[in-house]
């Protein structure tokens, strides 16, 4: 269960970028296996929100795809959404 936010357009768009390269973005607690340490680290801080997760899943896809397509850092930087989301579906194309 995430907690509770409403999407930007622009995060809303990334969502469905990434969904579609294979990230999925289901309640982190219907992970497997995924359990909170301590009762107490259950409360409303520790729970992100959904827009975090989507953030830091593209920055994650980011990476891979500097990686992948052997982007400089500083370049990726200077690139708008389109163009990043247009070198993600190129770097996870079959991933």
């Amino acid at each position: 269960m995430f907690k509770n936010s409403a999407l930007s357009s622009d995060l809303q768009s990334r969502k469905e970028t990434l969904e579609a390269v294979g990230y999925s973005f289901e309640s982190i607690s219907k992970k497997s296996g995924w359990n909170w340490s301590h009762a107490s680290d259950s409360s409303d801080g520790n729970v992100p929100t959904e827009g975090g997760v989507i953030q830091d899943a593209w920055r994650h896809a980011g990476e891979r795809t500097q990686d992948i397509l052997n982007i400089p850092p500083e370049t990726w930087s200077r690139m708008g959404t389109r163009e990043q989301k247009e070198m993600i579906e190129e770097a996870m194309a079959g991933k």
